[in-house]
């Protein structure tokens, strides 16, 4: 079967990545992934992701927000702002709550979808399915 988008997975868990990794090339998906947000800038341009699953706290609380923002706005990621971001985040299996993303508020650009760890394999696949048909 041929092979379906190029995805890229933003994680500093390696287990996840992982996990990550099997489901979507389970589902003909190629993967690239990045430990951090350094190295997820490199990965972008060299391999040209068709849609990023993208950690919200890395490093740092913000890490994820952050680079949603400058993929989604930033010159030099002008021919990726149309690229379609999945944030997927372990805060709701932590605190019981949902992190409310309120990013417009201090101007910042959010994602195009959000999904909590631990991930449904059947509803991350349908998530992708849709952005990539927009």
């Amino acid at each position: 079967m041929d092979k379906k988008a190029k995805i890229l997975v933003i994680d500093d868990d390696p287990d996840f990545t992982d996990a990550m990794t099997s489901i979507l090339e389970s589902a003909h998906y190629e993967v690239v992934s990045a430990a951090n947000p350094n190295e997820a800038k490199e990965k972008i341009f060299k391999d040209k992701p068709e849609l990023i699953l993208l950690d919200i706290m890395m490093d740092s609380l913000f890490d994820g927000f952050s680079l949603c923002h400058s993929i989604k706005t930033a010159k030099e990621y002008k021919d990726f702002h149309d690229t379609p971001i999945i944030f997927v985040s372990a805060v709701k299996e932590m605190t019981g709550s949902r992190f409310q993303f309120k990013g417009e508020e201090q101007g910042m650009v959010g994602p195009d979808d959000y999904i909590d760890k631990p991930v449904k394999a059947e509803d991350l696949i349908g998530r992708i399915e849709r952005l990539l048909q927009k």
